[in-house]
């Protein structure tokens, strides 16, 4: 008799059960540790080929390096949280590394809504907060396949099962978690699967994406719209309101002199 699975540990299987999707989770593979579930999954694209790996999932019990955006570290306790990568071979032309990070960001966010009762909102340009409180966030790497295509890492961190004293004192009031918002029971495969179809419905085809549509969903689950922010882009410091945010032409905001400028997600900062 096989011994049954540990339900406090996530499992492939456990995963792909009730997983309908046509191109994300072609495979799933769950790691009890690595240094960063985007690096493996990059270099397992370089070796394998991406076209066989593109859809490919790849989760961690635990990173030793795991990162965010801008060099950051991206704190990954032992069982307490989702670290994992979506691997994707697309092409190069016409690559938007804001459009990806928009439909990311919405599908992760509808998929913890799916699966549990935290409703967070989304804050430009790659995180999920809880009222004040980080909550998730999502690193997207590339790597040159060749002439005209990409190897893309789409790296997503959600806080699930931290409480408070899990963070360091300087995080503690500004990162937050699933099981801490919660009122219910927090079943981590069950986030992972409502994330990876929701994903799947707006990437199941490379040509698939209709921008209008993404920025009106986005904007549905964001409070950003209006919002009084400072952004560091190259060194220096914009202050303004935020006027506009779409998947091609990125946030634009209107500083205190009444110029507009715009900014890259893939570049750009924010205090």
């Amino acid at each position: 008799m096989r011994p049954e699975a540990d339900p406090h540990v996530l499992n492939a299987d456990e995963i792909r059960r009730g997983l309908v999707t046509t191109r994300i989770g072609r495979h799933i593979t769950v790691l009890a540790e690595t240094d960063s579930t985007n690096t493996f999954a990059l270099d397992s694209a370089e070796s394998q080929g991406a076209g066989q790996c593109d859809g490919a999932v790849i989760l961690a019990e635990y990173q030793t390096a795991g990162r965010g955006r801008l060099g950051r570290k991206w704190l990954s306790p032992r069982g307490a949280g989702l670290h994992m990568t979506v691997l994707l071979s697309m092409p190069r032309t016409g690559f938007l590394h804001g459009r990806l990070m928009m439909a990311t960001a919405i599908a992760v966010l509808e998929g913890i809504v799916d699966s549990t009762d935290v409703e967070p909102t989304i804050r430009w340009p790659n995180d999920l907060y809880v009222g004040d409180r980080k909550l998730s966030g999502i690193l997207i790497e590339t790597r040159s396949q060749s002439n005209d295509s990409l190897i893309v890492a789409v790296g997503i961190g959600v806080n699930c099962f931290q409480h408070e004293s899990h963070f360091p004192p300087e995080l503690r009031g500004r990162a937050t978690s699933l099981e801490m918002e919660s009122r219910q029971p927090v079943d981590r495969a069950a986030v992972v699967r409502a994330i990876l179809i929701r994903l799947d419905s707006l990437l199941a085809r490379d040509d698939s994406f209709d921008d209008s549509h993404l920025a009106r969903r986005w904007l549905e689950w964001t409070s950003d719209l209006n919002a009084r922010v400072t952004l560091v882009q190259d060194g220096h410091r914009y202050t303004g309101r935020i006027v506009e945010v779409h998947p091609v032409s990125g946030l634009i905001l209107q500083e205190d002199n009444g110029v507009c400028r715009h900014f890259d997600p893939a570049t750009t900062s924010r205090e």
